[in-house]
């Protein structure tokens, strides 16, 4: 029973990084066409799907851990940083991970409410998610050493780094020319 708890643990962190990821892209991706003045259609609905699905499988993956017979975790070792014996550096930037996402995803969904302005000064730090979960992943997967999972890691980190640069390369590009 514990091979699977395991593998429920593991499946549903690596395919919320991966949905993640998906969402970042996207993200990126609609931004730069945006300032290309690109129509994006759907774009937005299917960044707000990946960003649901996430948290779905974040929640679920945190609340396996509370089954795993291996590492004895309870709430306090889940949801404060430093607390929890096994590897603590790696899980508090887990724990600080969760709580980036929740900010990100909650204060998305209240983005009217708090005004769009604040709204994207929050959501600035969805790189730093994202780079913080890869942390995360790299250093606590206990089956790192295989090629597949440094695949899963490494791609989507390097295809993120790109799109990033481009991003802010196109944002340089739309402020220097002239406005007409």
């Amino acid at each position: 029973m514990q091979e699977y708890m395991w593998y429920l643990i593991r499946t549903t962190g690596l395919v919320a990084y991966l949905l993640m990821y998906g969402s970042v892209m996207v993200g990126l991706f609609s931004q730069i066409q945006k300032r290309k003045r690109k129509k994006m259609t759907n774009t937005l609905h299917v960044h707000e799907v990946l960003s649901n699905w996430t948290c779905i499988l974040t929640i679920a993956h945190l609340a396996l851990l509370f089954f795993d017979t291996y590492v004895s975790f309870d709430w306090k070792d889940l949801l404060i940083p430093f607390v929890t014996d096994y590897k603590p550096l790696s899980m508090a930037i887990g724990i600080f991970s969760l709580y980036l996402l929740m900010l990100t995803w909650i204060t998305t969904k209240l983005r009217k409410q708090i005004g769009i302005r604040l709204w994207r000064v929050l959501h600035m730090f969805t790189p730093i998610l994202y780079i913080l979960v890869t942390i995360h992943g790299v250093w606590l997967g206990t089956d790192f050493q295989k090629v597949i999972l440094l695949l899963l890691n490494i791609i989507p980190f390097a295809s993120f780094v790109w799109m990033f640069l481009v991003r802010h390369d196109e944002v340089e590009k739309a402020q220097q020319s002239p406005v007409s």
